[in-house]
């Protein structure tokens, strides 16, 4: 019987750390199935920013815009399909891989809005004034909520980017707004379309004119309407003419002294065609 109890207790104690073991190991397979779960449940890391593909509307501007004009008859006709699908995919847009990139889906936002605007009305419009409620009641669908175009240069535009130049490349469908870029708004190159647009702006007749003989200094009316913009950026608006001006009118204005005067707006439809007869 000794023997038999030894035989037991040998056994038992063969047993014990056996059964340790396999205690330990269910238990590594029961941690190892709660943090695959875990890991399975959580979500996954949100992919890095990436800059907004704008090639549907580029090719858009490039087709249908000429000379800072549009061709919306040949735009409705061909492409308005395309300009909705574009529009449609700054919808839900989240997400920019910098500064220059979300400033220029903005810009793009804007200017494709107004442009669908007046698709939506056209031939029968001469002017955006004709559609009441053009820039504060019509609401349009950008990352994630409905704005107004005032909205979106008033309350996002302007006072999140504080860069005046802004002013050279919003156009709002006059005639007396700035050429219409007939390429969409990058971020990779938004600063050298911001200087190419605004120096051609600033030394074009149609939007500032120096009359040495009379020490006048003829600006758009964007320049008044958004005078502290410029202001608050150069300091003067002749600073800011001065900044961009080729010579001789540089040289002209540093002489100092000239009184400001700004033109008429033309509210006409920016058309290639002119204003349409519906």
């Amino acid at each position: 019987m000794r023997s038999s109890h030894q035989s037991y207790r040998r056994a038992g104690a063969c047993l014990l750390p056996c059964a340790a073991l396999l205690a330990a190991l269910i238990s590594g397979c029961q941690e190892g199935t709660r943090e695959r779960a875990e890991t399975a449940a959580a979500p996954a890391a949100p992919p890095a920013s990436a800059s907004f593909d704008h090639s549907l509307f580029d090719r858009i501007l490039q087709t249908h815009v000429k000379d800072g004009l549009v061709a919306y008859a040949s735009l409705k006709a061909e492409d308005e399909a395309n300009l909705d699908v574009y529009l449609q995919s700054l919808a839900d847009a989240r997400g920019f891989a910098g500064p220059d990139d979300e400033l220029a889906f903005w810009l793009n936002v804007y200017n494709a809005s107004v442009i669908k605007g007046i698709l939506d009305r056209y031939p029968n419009l001469k002017s955006v004034m004709d559609v009441e409620g053009f820039f504060d009641d019509k609401r349009w669908m950008a990352a994630g909520r409905l704005r107004s175009l005032n909205e979106i240069e008033n309350e996002i535009i302007r006072p999140r980017f504080e860069d005046p130049r802004i002013h050279f490349i919003l156009v709002c469908a006059a005639q007396s707004c700035p050429p219409l870029q007939n390429r969409a708004m990058e971020g990779a190159t938004l600063q050298s379309q911001f200087e190419s647009a605004t120096a051609s702006a600033v030394n074009s007749p149609e939007y500032v004119q120096i009359d040495q003989e009379t020490k006048t200094l003829r600006m758009t009316r964007i320049l008044s309407w958004y005078r502290d913009d410029f202001i608050r950026k150069y300091g003067t608006l002749e600073t800011f003419v001065v900044r961009y001006r080729e010579e001789p009118g540089k040289s002209q204005l540093k002489q100092g002294g000239y009184r400001y005067e700004f033109m008429d707006y033309d509210w006409a439809l920016n058309d290639v065609g002119g204003s349409p007869t519906p």
